[in-house]
């Protein structure tokens, strides 16, 4: 008991001063931003970022549909065997005024390819391509070599001509508080011929 008595003086300044740290709002404010700001900005960054890649990817469908639709458009310099043959020189100006739809971004991240493929008489979930044109370093299609069309576009459509556009964007986030990684946004567009059943360019850079 003596014990307790002689420890009293010191046990009650300690549990006064325990009772007035739990007691003490003031840094509550402090301590609850320190753990929510982090959580807030990252999510902000986020926002960022989508909306951002949202408005590029959209620019990205735009640019293939303008491309495709130039090429499918182009004026021949002579018709031969109800194709209208075209010059890639041709080609390469429709890609490059193509590349304008792109902007306010920079055209110089952007790539396109150019192509012309026939729906396969015996499977016409497949096409053969003709020809090929790319642009800004992109990489041709080769000629003769066969891809897979999306679903249902080749029903009906055997031995038929279509104009494939693809364009690729390597998009870079804008660095907000939190770094993202660089990603490639695409799009790819199918439309028919409008003047002629095919177009013809054999002086492109792949061609069959």
């Amino acid at each position: 008991m003596s014990r307790l008595r002689a420890l009293s003086p010191i046990l009650r300044p300690a549990a006064r001063a325990g009772r007035a740290l739990r007691d003490d709002t003031r840094a509550t404010a402090a301590v609850e931003a320190a753990l929510i700001l982090p959580v807030a900005l990252t999510m902000f960054a986020l926002l960022i970022y989508g909306a951002e890649a949202f408005a590029v990817q959209r620019k990205v469908t735009l640019t293939a549909r303008t491309v495709t639709d130039l090429v499918t458009q182009a004026a021949p310099t002579q018709f031969s065997s109800g194709a209208s043959v075209v010059v890639h020189g041709t080609i390469d100006n429709d890609l490059c005024a193509a590349s304008a739809v792109i902007q306010p971004y920079n055209p110089a991240n952007l790539t396109m390819v150019i192509s012309e493929v026939q729906v396969n008489s015996a499977d016409t979930t497949k096409a053969t391509v003709l020809w090929s044109e790319p642009y800004n370093g992109a990489t041709a299609r080769l000629a003769g070599s066969t891809i897979t069309l999306p679903t249902g576009l080749g029903v009906g459509q055997a031995n038929s001509y279509l104009v494939l556009g693809e364009t690729a964007y390597n998009y870079t986030p804008l660095n907000i508080y939190t770094p993202a990684t660089a990603l490639t946004l695409h799009d790819a567009i199918y439309l028919t011929p409008r003047r002629s059943t095919s177009i013809s360019c054999t002086d492109c850079m792949s061609h069959s």
